[in-house]
């Protein structure tokens, strides 16, 4: 995206006899053959379905990583370091602030990047102000202060965290002088750790144009029918999700939103730097590949399937290494260069989802 059973016939032979004991003989046989049939049939096909039902039953012992998290322990608010100038910062509009998510290793410490400012339409960065970084998750039984850290003069802070251990964990970012804050995501897996990505506007959502009514606060995106439940199945299959757009890292805080309203996973979401969306394909393509060959050579993540509409999306997976077949393209380019197509006029991915995935013996993802 740019950012923008058969039914097996049996018929029923009806012998009318000529009343000799032959003939009612070979009827008694026909009869028996037949109920014998039937109810291998029946057998059979109670088989069948039970073997469907353990299929779309199965959890694989899922659960929701940031379940039971405790109460944020909201830090004083401060005096601002350069109150005129930060005054004239925050009077620009609402804070639009993010971090950036990031996935690791095992023993590997993540740098954290997070961008911090004010307004929709200019966007002016908070410089040289304090920000408090907190941290939970995993067998984490609290939060835990990262540290106190000074904005730069592009409004950016970078910091290092860990090694952790395997999990999820979220980092909330405090603005000291207003109490403003940015989530973001840090997620550690175990190299091998199986992965379906996702692109949003025009694969989750109906259109890439939703991303510039999103931009300018007209609309609320419209999701693909059967969307959410064709992300729930990998994830409750314990599937690590994967979600990189071309959406600004400024429309992070609604895109989090709109995810988790309707029950998606939103910590694992790349966004780009851009104060802008991405301006040609081929940045797009560039912007994609490298992102998620930067999760197979440096996290271990095997890259199992994929979901996208566009001929960006195509070329990302393809050049690292998702095969045609697990590469599902919805809309205007769907089965384009071997992709597997997506398509049900009007009613989105039910098709998929109830035909294809609901019968899919899907191994675990969970290693």
């Amino acid at each position: 995206m740019r950012t923008f059973l058969p039914f097996l016939v049996l018929p029923l032979l009806l012998v009318f006899a000529c009343d000799d004991s032959t003939s009612t003989t070979n009827n008694a046989n026909n009869l028996n053959n037949a109920n014998n049939l039937n109810n291998a049939n029946n057998v059979n096909n109670a088989n069948n379905v039970n073997n469907v039902n353990n299929v779309n039953n199965a959890t694989c012992d899922f659960t929701d990583p940031l379940a039971g998290m405790p109460a944020f322990p909201m830090p004083p608010q401060e005096e601002w370091n350069h109150s005129i100038v930060t005054g004239g910062t925050v009077a620009a509009g609402s804070p639009y602030h993010m971090i950036h998510d990031e996935m690791a290793g095992p023993a590997e410490t993540v740098t954290l990047r997070a961008k911090f400012d004010y307004g929709a339409l200019l966007h002016k960065d908070l410089q040289d102000e304090w920000v408090i970084f907190h941290l939970w998750g995993g067998s984490l039984s609290g939060w835990q202060e990262l540290g106190r850290h000074l904005t730069d003069s592009d409004g950016m802070i970078a910091l290092q965290v860990g090694p952790l251990p395997v999990g999820t964990y979220l980092v909330r970012a405090v603005v000291a002088g207003d109490l403003s804050t940015a989530d973001g995501f840090i997620t550690v897996v175990d190299p091998g750790r199986l992965a379906v990505v996702f692109d949003i506007d025009g694969t989750l959502t109906t259109s890439d144009a939703e991303v510039m009514q999103d931009w300018a606060n007209f609309s609320t995106a419209e999701m693909y029918p059967f969307a959410d439940q064709v992300v729930a199945r990998y994830r409750d299959l314990g599937y690590q999700i994967v979600m990189v757009t071309g959406r600004p890292y400024w429309l992070a805080a609604d895109t989090r939103a709109w995810l988790e309203d309707r029950g998606l996973p939103a910590t694992s979401v790349r966004f780009t730097s851009d104060t802008g969306t991405t301006v040609s394909g081929q940045e797009t393509l560039a912007y994609k590949t490298d992102y998620l060959q930067d999760l197979i050579t440096r996290c271990g993540l095997d890259l199992f399937r994929a979901y996208g509409n566009a001929t960006t999306d195509i070329g990302a997976y393809d050049a690292v290494g998702v095969p045609k077949a697990e590469t599902f393209i919805i809309g205007e380019n769907a089965g384009a260069d071997g992709t597997q197509a997506v398509v049900c006029e009007g009613c989105g991915y039910q098709e998929h989802y109830q035909s294809f995935l609901l019968s899919e013996d899907l191994a675990c993802g969970l290693p």
